[in-house]
């Protein structure tokens, strides 16, 4: 029996007990339904096309041919990296314990042995190199799991993973940076061993040269904001979380434990708080501010004005501007000009004061940006968190400027001495003397050492 269009509009339209036609002459003509059917959600879920990826060849039962899955193979990743990878999210926290400890060790090297900053510094860079890479598995693996809508990502990782996801060359350019700074300290005492001291110089300005490039096309693609450091998502979640559930630990965990407390009329279950402190932390987790509604690259405010820009573009450059007044300082000390005294002592402080007055007078330059209308008071009140956070982040990295340059040969280096000298023959006390003398030489032989941006 044939059924009407007006028969069909006045059906259920979520009533689906009703048998589907079968037969040519029993198909329903969907032109006469009315507009709350048609528009109406397919209840059925969506089955993935096997052509979207390009034809494949099925057989009888519907299963792919050997053509298609050879074909995903080659442009696929390697396999032993899938299994790589599976192998470190079903470990991720005992991976993450032990790149911590091979990190500590790295520190017991210097002054040990023949070449120990060589071994040192290998050690160091290949476990930065593969702590970017285990970050990115991290990170992928966080945003498909169930533990995803209870992660609340920091300012500086949304604004990165902002660019990071949105501009391919952004990405490129920040990960290359960020590969050059693990390594940098390798490439320079490599430079020394095989090529003396000029090799060193060499080495060090083309790095430079080649940090300050980045950043300025990092500034570029961002807009002309301030670059944050570092230019890409850390890591800020316990690897543990990706871990699967222990059924046998979860079954142990009661809820009579007096960790919860519950509503006596609704009967939900709160977390218990032991301190007044607690409780204003879990209440700050649950309100919204205005930086968390804004889009990711909002949260850093443009340089609108053309102090603001020099200042950052200053600041970019400082490492290189020092490391080459640094190697002019060096060659005019060989030279036979400047073998007076006050002439020495003006050539081997002016890189410092250079430096140390650039980074000073340049690191705050989207104030200068914001101060444009209202002064400076209004400015910080527009500042976000993010850069606030950058600002004193960049503050709390002047103290590097006590182990670099002359500074540290006229005022660090002696007061360093005596304290190693006065605690020689205390116990435990003499250790920590001993570790400083080693990491003594670093600072006083290689640039990097001391280096933050």
């Amino acid at each position: 029996m044939a059924v009407s269009g007006n028969d069909l509009s006045k059906a259920d339209p979520l009533d689906f007990s009703a048998p589907s036609p079968s037969t040519p002459s029993e198909r329903v003509d969907t032109s006469s339904r009315s507009s709350y059917i048609s528009n109406a959600p397919d209840p059925r879920p969506e089955i993935p096309c096997p052509l979207e990826n390009g034809p494949e060849k099925h057989d009888v039962n519907g299963n792919a041919g050997m053509s298609g899955i050879n074909g995903k193979m080659k442009s696929g990743r390697a396999p032993w990296l899938g299994l790589y990878e599976s192998f470190l999210l079903k470990n991720a926290s005992q991976i993450a314990s032990v790149e911590s400890t091979l990190q500590h060790l790295t520190y017991l090297f210097p002054g040990k042995f023949k070449d120990a900053e060589v071994a040192s510094e290998v050690v160091y860079s290949a476990l930065g190199i593969l702590g970017l890479y285990h970050d990115t598995i991290l990170a992928r693996a966080l945003s498909s799991s169930a533990s995803c809508s209870k992660y609340q990502p920091s300012l500086h990782t949304r604004y990165t993973r902002h660019f990071t996801t949105h501009n391919a060359v952004y990405k490129k350019i920040a990960y290359f940076l960020a590969v050059i700074q693990k390594t940098e300290l390798l490439i320079e005492v490599m430079s020394r061993k095989y090529g003396g001291q000029r090799g060193q110089r060499t080495a060090i300005v083309g790095i430079e040269s080649t940090k300050a490039a980045c950043r300025l096309a990092l500034l570029q693609i961002c807009g002309s904001r301030t670059l944050v450091t570092p230019p890409i998502p850390e890591r800020e979640v316990d690897p543990k979380v990706l871990e699967p559930d222990d059924p046998i630990a979860l079954a142990d965990v009661g809820e009579e434990d007096g960790d919860y407390w519950m509503m006596p009329r609704t009967g939900q279950k709160l977390p218990q708080l032991k301190e007044d402190s607690d409780a204003t932390q879990y209440l700050m987790k649950k309100v919204l501010l205005p930086d968390d509604v804004v889009p990711g690259r909002k949260l850093i405010h443009p340089l609108t004005t053309v102090d603001g820009r020099i200042k950052e573009i200053l600041y970019i450059l400082r490492p290189l501007l020092y490391a080459l007044l640094t190697l002019l300082a060096s060659r005019l000390r060989e030279s036979k000009r400047f073998e007076g005294h006050q002439a020495r002592k003006v050539v081997n402080w002016m890189p410092w004061v250079v430096g140390f007055a650039l980074e000073y007078i340049c690191r705050d330059g989207v104030i200068d940006s914001l101060s444009n209308e209202g002064g400076i008071r209004a400015a910080l009140t527009k500042l976000t968190g993010l850069e606030k956070r950058e600002l004193e982040k960049r503050s709390n990295s002047m103290w590097w400027w006590t182990l670099r340059g002359q500074f540290y040969d006229s005022v660090t280096k002696p007061i360093l001495d005596k304290m190693i000298k006065k605690t020689e023959n205390i116990p435990l006390l003499n250790l920590v003397g001993l570790y400083v003398g080693d990491y003594q030489y670093l600072m006083e032989t290689y640039h990097f050492a001391t280096s933050t941006l």
